[in-house]
């Protein structure tokens, strides 16, 4: 008798097991579903952020070219100032910086 109600006990558990397992494997397939929309959405958004700043940068850059094609001697002023502006900019960054020893001295 003690044996009969222990295997009871035992597939009564077993079958709160598989309810259990059940449970779980529904709640996992919807987070999945849940995780997986959410990540859609994320990627479309970025593609429309993506698509408005290249219209935004192409729309720039059609505006830089026509005033370059207008006014082509001051077009080439500009990139010559900011090409020696650039330079010396360089030239002050590389020459404020110390020279890195190779070699500690130990006085």
């Amino acid at each position: 008798m003690a044996t009969s109600n222990l295997q009871a006990e035992l597939r009564e558990l077993r079958e709160q097991m598989t309810e259990l397992k059940e449970v779980i494997g529904r709640q996992a397939g919807r987070a999945g579903y849940d995780v997986r929309h959410r990540a859609s959405e994320a990627w479309q958004e970025a593609a429309r952020t993506a698509g408005t700043v290249a219209d935004y940068a192409r729309d720039g850059a059609d505006t830089v070219a026509g005033v370059a094609r207008r006014h082509p001697a001051a077009a080439s002023t500009a990139l010559i100032t900011l090409g020696i502006i650039g330079g010396v900019i360089g030239y002050l960054v590389a020459t404020s910086t110390p020279a890195k020893r190779d070699r500690w001295h130990w006085n």
